[in-house]
């Protein structure tokens, strides 16, 4: 068992560190020491699609457990609900009239393996279509859509070692051009054995470059010009480490603490603080703060409720999170687990 597990262990740090090192077009640090803002694209991965990740800042990949913690760390699966099913959804009503879905459905078997289908799809409401000589709109509307899928397998090597990987297909459509990609994300769990604290490493997002497709009409003084040239786009990559554990237990009362760190590739890196209290395992409050250079955000909190039923458990939660000039965002999350009861670490 031992030797598996270094084995396995070998291969996590040998994709990590071929993630950091490569010279190829993914690259993982294309402009270390400088500022990396805007370039990368298919951005809308980088919003938090579930309401408890949200409450915590995105401080999630090592202590949330439901099915959405595909999107974050796969190996998390593992420590998910002791059913054969879960399934939980998502809403997000963002800025501008913007909207986004997410949808997460686990499968466990009784050797701890999980295997988890994830969707995510943020679709914008009409906007008007701008020129340089028609600023305030030539009277037609668009829409933009964002699409990822992905499927995750995750696996636990021993009862303290686990390790999960996500294949994606991402999309991304304007009127004009459209985009797609395929990115994975790798991630594992060690539980220390101490106060239950856990490490976690995650890759998010990690992806080759891709060009558009498409044929942009662009008006100038008497004419029009056909662009269908484009630059091509690397995925948001993001490495996150991040380290919980039990801060405070007593009989009905719980309350667990986590620390991550984020480290994106087309941003500067952030660090993350998060709480999440717990009586008698069916009511949550959670809060977290992500400290990023001029990124706005203020801290963020949520609830949530735990409901056992004859036929599963009903889970809901809810969002705040608080951002300067913009405006807060709130989000909606349901979650059911029901079927035969399985082995769990």
């Amino acid at each position: 068992m031992m030797s598996r597990m270094r084995f396995w262990g070998l291969w996590v740090l040998v994709a990590i560190w071929g993630a950091v090192l490569s010279p190829a077009q993914a690259q993982w640090l294309p402009a270390f020491g400088r500022s990396r803002v805007g370039t990368a694209g298919f951005q809308f991965l980088k919003i938090h699609p579930d309401a408890r990740s949200a409450a915590l800042s995105g401080n999630a990949i090592n202590l949330v457990n439901e099915p959405s913690v595909m999107f974050w760390n796969p190996a998390g699966l593992v420590h998910g609900e002791d059913r054969t099913w879960s399934v939980q959804a998502g809403h997000l009503s963002y800025w501008s009239g913007i909207r986004m879905q997410s949808l997460a459905v686990a499968r466990r078997w009784s050797t701890g393996e999980v295997l988890a289908y994830g969707l995510r799809h943020l679709q914008t409401g009409p906007m008007k279509v701008t020129t340089e000589f028609q600023p305030t709109g030539t009277g037609q509307t668009f829409n933009a859509t964002n699409t990822s899928m992905g499927l995750a397998y995750a696996k636990p090597l021993t009862d303290r070692f686990a390790l999960g990987m996500t294949l994606n297909w991402v999309y991304e459509q304007m009127p004009d051009w459209q985009v797609h990609n395929a990115t994975v994300d790798l991630g594992f769990r060690y539980d220390v054995g101490w106060r239950e604290t856990r490490l976690a490493v995650g890759i998010n997002h990690f992806g080759m470059n891709v060009t558009p497709s498409g044929r942009l009409v662009r008006p100038t003084l008497g004419r029009n010009d056909t662009l269908q040239t484009f630059e091509s786009l690397a995925p948001p990559t993001v490495l996150r480490l991040g380290l919980s554990g039990l801060v405070y237990q007593e009989q009905d009362h719980r309350v667990d603490g986590v620390v991550q760190l984020n480290h994106p590739t087309d941003q500067a890196e952030s660090l993350g603080f998060a709480l999440e209290y717990r009586y008698r395992e069916w009511m949550f409050l959670r809060s977290g703060y992500e400290h990023q250079s001029g990124s706005g955000q203020g801290p963020s909190w949520g609830l949530g409720w735990r409901i056992p039923r004859s036929y599963g458990v009903l889970q809901v939660d809810y969002a705040f999170v608080g951002r300067s000039g913009l405006g807060p965002t709130h989000r909606l999350g349901l979650m059911w687990s029901g079927g035969k009861r399985q082995e769990a670490l």
